[in-house]
């Protein structure tokens, strides 16, 4: 599999995995077309061997703090780890922006995602009661990050004559 930055090409495919991934709360394409275009945004997909389109996941980041906003599996892949490897490279954006903490909020019923999360380091600091709906509450967990330093030209010059490039 392979991780891009998603385009406006990718739109389409997007859309389609959002219809297959959720039966309420679909974000519309207005919404995913902002996701792509906001310079504090970045969304992640997941190609198959042909380029198909096969997961997506968008994160946010403002000062500090970045977020995770969705995540979304075809059926037919789902079990085969793209989210994960999507949310660490989500995980490694947020820390390339200087962020120190990655929170989202998950529905406190969704186990696979819960799983998925807790197993990258998240935990549970809140509860917010219905916010998926009457009776659909989520959990808002987080992941303390270390920002990275982004290398200096200098430091990429050294690291290339290393490897002999």
């Amino acid at each position: 599999m392979i991780v891009s930055r998603a385009t406006v090409a990718d739109l389409d495919a997007i859309l389609a995995l959002e219809e297959s991934g959720f039966d309420r709360s679909r974000w519309s394409r207005t919404a995913w077309l902002a996701e792509i275009e906001a310079d504090d945004r970045c969304v992640l997909v997941d190609r198959d061997a042909e380029e198909k389109v096969v997961a997506v996941a968008t994160f946010s980041a403002v000062a500090d703090t970045a977020d995770l906003l969705r995540v979304v599996v075809a059926p037919e892949h789902r079990g085969e780890g793209l989210a994960r490897e999507l949310v660490r490279a989500g995980i490694q954006w947020a820390q390339a922006f200087g962020a120190t903490r990655l929170l989202l909020e998950v529905e406190e019923t969704n186990d696979a995602a819960r799983r998925l999360y807790d197993s990258t380091g998240f935990r549970p600091i809140a509860r917010r009661d219905n916010y998926y709906g009457a009776g659909r509450h989520a959990l808002v967990c987080a992941l303390d990050l270390e920002p990275q330093s982004i290398p200096s030209p200098e430091e990429i010059e050294i690291e290339t004559e290393v490897a002999g490039v």
